[in-house]
């Protein structure tokens, strides 16, 4: 056995912390400790461009279907060593490239936010494809949104919420359930290309999140479906109260008219 395969657990971690992702994996299979020490690396960035290569969108679709598959069952596998020892998992990054819609993935990804969030999480980002279908004028269609459910903003230990569309935040979360959804762990708060049922669920949200440090909305939209034009359509968020948050130190925001601070450590 190596010297660096003694080492404690918790330092062969902030090793592979230290490493790009691509040179962690690897570690996994120079020795069957280092398998071990991958195995359980609270720190899980996966991106599904190294399942799905963009040439497959252009091939029968069982290869695209393959292909997902493959990494539905690869993310399955490492959540299910965290959830079955009750390890923690300290940082999911979820980047979903050439996924389509998402009626396929969505209880996957349902499923997989059940886990993290049972297993204590802290970090999490969803970046999903901000394709050109998806800007706030967009026309509305359920299948190339996925909606976020109620056990990430139940997430008492979350500290940090990164999400980049297109990602649907429903009212039903705040109306049946607003007793509950309090994340006053959250610090950090990323919002882009996000879709909300409506403005109260904006205001919602950030009631639910006391001590945020750190904020930005980039094009995000709001529903619309009293449009005369198209009522399929969403309209940009045009007004943003960022009022009683009184940890507030940083506010990025981009495509929104108006915007209200009240916050003495900004």
């Amino acid at each position: 056995m190596d010297r660096l395969s003694g080492l404690p657990k918790t330092i062969l971690h902030d090793i592979l912390a230290k490493l790009p992702n691509e040179d962690a994996v690897k570690t996994s299979v120079l020795s069957k400790a280092w398998k071990e020490t991958w195995s359980t690396f609270p720190r899980l960035r996966i991106c599904s461009s190294y399942f799905i290569n963009v040439h497959d969108l252009s091939t029968a679709n069982s290869v695209w279907h393959c292909s997902k598959d493959i990494l539905a069952d690869y993310v399955m596998k490492r959540l299910l060593r965290f959830h079955e020892q009750g390890l923690i998992i300290k940082e999911f990054r979820l980047c979903m490239d050439y996924i389509g819609d998402f009626n396929y993935m969505s209880r996957h990804l349902d499923i997989w936010m059940k886990m993290i969030c049972e297993c204590g999480i802290k970090g999490l980002e969803l970046h999903f494809p901000a394709d050109g279908d998806f800007f706030p004028t967009s026309e509305y269609c359920p299948d190339k949104w996925y909606n976020l459910p109620l056990c990430v903003t139940e997430a008492k230990s979350l500290t940090e919420l990164n999400l980049k569309g297109p990602i649907r935040i429903c009212r039903a979360l705040f109306l049946n359930h607003s007793s509950t959804i309090k994340l006053n762990s959250l610090r950090m708060l990323c919002l882009c290309s996000v879709l909300f049922e409506d403005e109260g669920v904006i205001k919602h949200l950030l009631s639910s999140c006391p001590l945020i440090e750190h904020f930005s909305m980039e094009d995000c939209c709001v529903y619309n479906p009293l449009s005369r034009e198209n009522p399929l359509l969403s309209s940009p968020v045009k007004s943003l109260s960022l009022r009683g948050l009184q940890k507030l130190k940083r506010v990025y925001v981009s495509g929104i008219q108006e915007v209200y601070i009240d916050a003495p450590n900004l």
